[in-house]
């Protein structure tokens, strides 16, 4: 998808496998919490100190934040707006293939409990058991971010997760997509509340060994989440440009002065529902803190995933 696009892109990419015997690598072993007890592990060792996290969780300080107005001379980006956020949390990692697998093997398709009204319908509408893309080689290694995720299966995610940790979260807080404006914050804006280019800063422009994305090598399939640390963001998050469009939870047509209003469901036909930061597929233009774009709640891609924030109550539009 290209940020301010005036018409969808196709709801499937497939990208040639020149090597279609060969399955990704596993990449490092990087730290990520899988099984519930993990999970709860994770929680428990949080802290709130901004540029070091301890684990999984990085901390993204409250306060006011100035959303949008990126490029005001492009068309589509609109004007900016001051989103004052409470405190919150944002995962290092996008969900890997073995951290969503763990989902669909506790239940996650067959609990209604989990998924949105919308999103229930829409799952037995289409008789959805697993992501698309699930069974292909190119993008089954545990450590690489899953993809073919539609929205309404990235939010039953984050909804399984509060249920299987209801008595490790304190009242009031959840895991969960973020806004728009949470994601941004998280992405853009360094220890001195300045916001940048990239999560890395304004310079250097973006190589390979700071974002996943094609810098002239046509990859095939998202590399595994951790290999590329010098990217980082501020507060710790990693691989938040490039990698995958990460699915977030306010009203892409509200943007900014609505970007941190969180929406608990999306119509299956509403062209409402916000991508951030570009992908594995993409070029450099995508590879920016400013990157964003929509589609339809139902559909999916083989470069589109998600990330889960912890945070307390926001507004929200139910």
């Amino acid at each position: 998808p290209t940020p301010g696009a005036s018409t969808p892109t196709p709801r499937l990419l497939n990208r040639p496998n020149p090597n279609p015997c060969s399955c990704p690598p596993t990449g490092t072993n990087p730290r990520y919490p899988v099984t519930v007890e993990e999970w709860r592990e994770e929680l428990a060792q949080r802290n709130e100190v901004f540029g070091r996290p301890v684990g999984y969780w990085c901390y993204v300080r409250p306060g006011t934040y100035r959303i949008g107005g990126w490029e005001k001379k492009k068309k589509g980006w609109g004007p900016s707006a001051d989103i004052t956020l409470p405190g919150f949390w944002v995962a290092k990692y996008p969900i890997t293939v073995q951290q969503y697998r763990e989902f669909m093997e506790t239940g996650g398709y067959t609990n209604e409990r989990y998924w949105t009204p919308n999103g229930w319908k829409w799952k037995e509408d289409e008789g959805r058991t697993q992501p698309d893309y699930w069974g292909d080689e190119r993008f089954r290694g545990d450590d690489q971010p899953v993809i073919g995720v539609a929205w309404y299966e990235a939010a039953a995610f984050a909804v399984w997760l509060n249920t299987q940790l209801a008595d490790a979260l304190l009242s009031g807080s959840a895991i969960r997509l973020p806004t728009e404006a949470e994601w941004e914050v998280a992405a853009a804006y360094d220890a001195a509340g300045q916001r940048r280019t990239y999560p890395w800063g304004e310079a250097p422009e973006p190589t390979g060994t700071l974002a996943d994305f094609d810098d002239g090598r046509k990859p095939d399939h998202p590399a595994p989440v951790s290999e590329r640390p010098a990217g980082a963001t501020a507060c710790g998050a990693q691989e938040m440009v490039g990698s995958v469009w990460e699915w977030t939870s306010s009203s892409h047509k509200a943007y900014p002065e609505g970007s941190g209003i969180l929406a608990k469901d999306f119509s299956s036909e509403s062209w409402d529902t916000p991508v951030r930061g570009g992908s594995w597929w993409g070029d450099k233009t995508n590879v920016r803190c400013s990157s964003r774009s929509w589609n339809l709640p139902v559909n999916w891609y083989n470069n589109w995933g998600f990330r889960l924030f912890l945070s307390s109550n926001v507004r929200s539009d139910f």
